[in-house]
């Protein structure tokens, strides 16, 4: 079998709290390639950007298990530039554009221009970003580790508490999918119960990067709302969130889920 993750600081903590036989099955691939590299092989599952639901209808998803944030810890920050540091604008119709850099897939490119919309009254362009030399000045979000490098994350602002308040339901990230139910089923099982080992983890301190201690600090301090065991919030929060392409007219129709 083999299960697909994206590369990023939850997922090295699910990684590092597997038994032996289940790591020697985990491979890492950008988010943005996950869902394909997934349904090319056979007796695949893997932790997919929710939103590659919308081009992937067909696949079988995890009632039980993903990757979930419940307050300000997340994989993505908005970083206003040096006219708003740390906070957001007043000022509506304001925005033109937003960059996106980091570990990007199609969750941050749809719901970039559905916050901006629904915040600040912008219908914005969006601009990938690849290079680090050209993040300095641009309004930009973020995904991945680079918000825990050099301490950024505490000057932006927490897109899963932008996407909560919009919902008022859990922010969920990943979901696990795959092209056959019973893969599905049977890797779900193997991860139950896993968010308290990666709580006692953290909380002892054992945190795998090389982070400055107060990112240390805030991830221990706010582990307890990354959610990786779903109950049905998470699953209502699949399907709102999975219903605001429609209503913002990017899809034509509402996405059946296939839970599994």
């Amino acid at each position: 079998m083999n299960i697909f993750f994206p590369q990023n600081i939850f997922t090295r903590l699910i990684y590092d709290s597997l038994p032996d036989d289940l790591k020697k099955e985990i491979l890492f691939r950008p988010s943005s390639i996950i869902t394909k590299e997934m349904i090319e092989l056979e007796n695949s599952v893997a932790l997919i950007p929710v939103m590659d639901l919308i081009k992937n209808k067909n696949l079988f998803i995890s009632e039980s298990f993903g990757l979930s944030f419940e307050d300000s810890l997340n994989l993505s920050y908005i970083y206003f530039n040096e006219s708003f540091p740390g906070s957001r604008p007043e000022k509506k119709n304001e925005f033109k554009e937003i960059n996106l850099a980091g570990d990007i897939s199609s969750t941050e490119i749809i719901f970039s221009k559905i916050l901006f919309e629904e915040l600040y009254d912008s219908t914005v362009s969006i601009n990938l970003i690849s290079e680090e030399k050209n993040l300095p000045g641009k309004n930009l979000i973020i995904t991945g580790d680079k918000n825990f490098i050099d301490e950024r994350v505490f000057s932006g602002i927490s897109f899963s508490e932008e996407m909560i308040d919009m919902l008022s339901l859990p922010f969920v990230n990943f979901i696990l999918a795959s092209k056959e139910e019973s893969v599905i089923q049977k890797v779900s099982e193997n991860f139950k119960g896993i968010s308290s080992l990666i709580y006692d983890r953290v909380e002892k301190g054992d945190l795998t990067g090389n982070y400055a201690q107060n990112v240390k600090e805030y991830i221990q301090q706010n582990i307890s709302s990354l959610i990786l065991d779903f109950d049905s919030n998470d699953c209502d929060g699949i399907d709102q969130l999975l219903q605001l392409p429609y209503f913002h007219g990017m899809i034509e129709n509402i996405i059946d889920l296939k839970f599994a």
